[in-house]
């Protein structure tokens, strides 16, 4: 169980922090991944990482394991799903490269920490 529990406050740090840059400073994090300055991206980058560091929180804040194991499969098919809705979008190479791979990475972190 430690090894699972070491992945979950990994991610569920990890994801505070996501998206507390996203809400704070939407204009760092887009320039980060190559997508455009633009109002209505901020504001999807802001909605996006208030979601994040939510489910970060809860990761960090829920005691029940199954709630625990519940939120983190949740977590990972959301995840999933976000890296291939990024990768089949029209978006620049460089977005679509760096936001699959970073929600392919939560994905897969989430997922290994389930086997544990």
């Amino acid at each position: 169980m430690a090894v699972s529990d070491d992945i979950r406050r990994s991610v569920g740090y990890a994801s505070l922090g996501f998206g507390a840059v996203a809400v704070l400073t939407p204009r760092l994090f887009l320039g980060a991944y190559g997508v455009p300055d633009e109002q209505n991206l901020r504001l999807m980058t802001r909605m996006w990482g208030t979601r994040t560091a939510a489910l970060g929180a809860l990761t960090l804040a829920l005691r029940d394991t199954e709630d625990r194991r519940t939120l983190m499969a949740a977590a990972a098919a959301m995840d999933a799903a976000d890296t291939l809705l990024i990768a089949s979008s029209s978006a620049s190479v460089r977005a679509r490269a760096m936001g699959a791979a970073t929600t392919a990475a939560f994905a897969a972190a989430l997922a290994y920490g389930l086997t544990r």
